[in-house]
Parts: structure tokens; sequence; C-alpha cells
């Protein structure tokens, strides 16, 4: 399992436009991808759905933890933290 902490600098966090951006880019991955905010693991969310993603709330400032099992994790892992380091897309 690959894991990465990382905090949304985005101004407005995952609306709807970086929302779907990252679910596009997780589902371009064949690992299982979980991930929360703000250190609560016991609310764990699907980024490959964006419905999951929007339920989330993230705003600036949260921390996202993403958690990958599978074949390419380190790859998904890498992507994911440049795409939310980069400002989500935005």
């Amino acid at each position: 399992m690959e894991k990465v902490t990382v905090t949304v600098t985005n101004p407005v966090g995952l609306h709807a436009r970086p929302a779907s951006l990252l679910t596009k880019l997780v589902k371009g991955f064949e690992c299982d991808i979980d991930f929360y905010k703000n250190g609560n693991a016991s609310e764990k969310h699907q980024p490959k759905s964006i419905l999951s993603v929007m339920a989330l709330g993230a705003v600036k400032g949260d921390e996202l933890t993403f958690e990958a099992k599978g074949k390419d994790e380190k790859e998904a892992i890498k992507a994911i933290e440049e795409f939310v380091k980069s400002g989500c897309g935005e």
C-alpha cells in the first residue's frame, strides 16, 4: 500500500471542476484508491466517484490522505500528489 497526505491549496477547494479532474485522473489507474479528510480515516471516500469526491467537501487548507493498493499504486499516488500540489488543475 502507498499513502500520501497533501494539503488542498486551491482557493475554492474541490468544487465541481477540480473534483471532475481528480476523478478522471484516478480512473486511469487499476489500483484501489481511498481517501479521507483531516485524518478522519473512519470516513473514507472513493475518488473514482465524482459524487464521493463532492460529498467530502474539501476546502482550502484541508489535508487529504490518499491510500492506494494494487498494481500501479506508486504511480497513482505520485500523480495524485502532483495534481493536488499543482492546485487541482486550476
